[in-house]
């Protein structure tokens, strides 16, 4: 098996099993690559190829499309208010992405990287609550059960963690 061939595997893989919210964090990684991608072809010179302007654009376009797969993903309903600012950031961030293609200007990608930065924060966040509450259920599972008026309940269902986040199931 060649290294491409295993490592095209491996990607497949790691999609296949992540959960929501780890889908939801590979996808801003590839944006944040996309955009880095792109603000190193724009810093290198002032005048670019064709060539460079062509990857260029194409990085960014891919972040751009996953930006919008991520808003088309938001389940109004169920967010409200969560997912209304996060359609909003979206959409500016879209915004902002285009127009630092069209002016060439890296500053609007050093802006649209630190925004998305801070929302993959926010959703690791998110995986680490995610991960303690399914401990703690499989925990409670191993443990000698208690007598019924003692017992603890533990509501911990399978989606809710990015249900209340306004995310699609």
């Amino acid at each position: 098996m060649s290294a491409k061939v295993a490592y095209d595997e491996y990607k497949k893989n790691k999609v296949v099993t992540a959960s929501g919210v780890e889908l939801i964090i590979q996808l801003y990684d590839e944006v944040i690559k996309n955009i880095q991608r792109a603000r190193m072809i724009l810093k290198k010179s002032e005048k670019l190829s064709f060539d460079e302007i062509k990857e260029k654009t194409r990085a960014i376009n891919k972040a751009v499309n996953i930006i919008t797969g991520l808003a088309d993903a938001l389940d109004m309903e169920k967010g409200g208010e969560i997912s209304l600012n996060l359609s909003k950031l979206y959409e500016f961030l879209n915004m902002r992405l285009l127009s630092a293609n069209l002016n060439g200007d890296p500053v609007m990608l050093d802006e649209s990287l630190r925004i998305l930065c801070e929302l993959r924060e926010g959703w690791i966040g998110i995986l680490k609550q995610e991960n303690e509450c399914r401990n703690k259920a499989n925990c409670r599972k191993s443990e000698k059960p208690e007598p019924e008026f003692q017992r603890e309940a533990v509501p911990v269902k399978k989606y809710e963690m990015y249900n209340r986040l306004a995310i699609k199931s």
